[in-house]
């Protein structure tokens, strides 16, 4: 399931069917004492996670447990079947969508699934939905995630799972979230606070965490357009590609 643009820099939460409703987080919400950089890095750690790397990295107890598994069984095996085998992942997981949905989260043992309520039931989010969930909270937070139209959940035949297994591979490099401190969320929030004409150090805690990387990518754009524009203004444009409409051009790549 993929947002539209509008959708994504919106501060109101996206409804998603028989689940509930996820809101991209302000950054105010990240760097409460409540949260924390730290453990919001590790929510979309926790997301992003693929059994083996879960399993490998993460959990490394549960490496070995992973290997002895065939092929079939490993290609088959999805997040939430370890979610439902494990304590720590329960936990870890009913923190995150507690954080990211706006109604109440519960665990039920009994229907094996987390359960949404209002002021009356919600949704449940079980096995078969579980991977739409995370990649929805995914593309609220700015974080894109290979092959994301792709659910194992769903993968059943011998052909669907040879496809699988190719595409896990490619997927086990990227189940993490980058690390470049130039790129950083603290180090961002500085750079745009000073920059910016509109956002400072008091404000910019009410920006959502798409719109404060929106705002970032816009802002970059930004300083290459006024280096062109200063440029055709003092030698010219002989090629004529100048543009003086670029600086609003449309971005969106969702």
């Amino acid at each position: 399931m993929k947002l539209d643009y509008a959708t994504l820099i919106s501060p109101a939460p996206c409804y998603l069917e028989q689940a509930g409703h996820i809101k991209s987080p302000r950054l105010r919400d990240i760097f409460c004492p409540e949260v924390g950089y730290p453990r919001y890095n590790l929510y979309l750690s926790l997301l992003l996670s693929t059994p083996q790397h879960y399993c490998e990295q993460v959990n490394p107890t549960q490496a070995s447990w992973y290997h002895s598994l065939d092929e079939e069984k490993r290609n088959l095996l999805s997040m939430f079947d370890l979610i439902l085998a494990d304590s720590w992942l329960q936990s870890a997981f009913l923190q995150i969508f507690r954080f990211f949905f706006t109604e109440e989260v519960v665990f039920s043992p009994e229907n094996q699934a987390f359960l949404t309520y209002g002021e009356e039931p919600e949704g449940v989010i079980h096995r078969e939905n579980f991977f739409t969930v995370c990649d929805v909270i995914l593309q609220r937070c700015f974080v894109s995630r290979p092959d994301t139209s792709f659910d194992p959940s769903q993968v059943s035949g011998k052909k669907a799972q040879s496809i699988l297994k190719k595409l896990q591979a490619g997927r086990q490099q990227k189940s993490s979230v980058s690390r470049n401190r130039d790129t950083e969320l603290p180090n961002l929030i500085a750079a745009i606070a000073v920059k910016s004409r509109s956002v400072n150090f008091i404000n910019i805690w009410d920006l959502t965490i798409y719109q404060l990387y929106e705002q970032f990518k816009r802002e970059q754009s930004d300083v290459y357009f006024e280096i062109q524009k200063m440029s055709v203004a003092a030698y010219g444009n002989k090629e004529n590609n100048f543009r003086g409409d670029e600086w609003y051009a449309n971005t969106d790549s969702a």
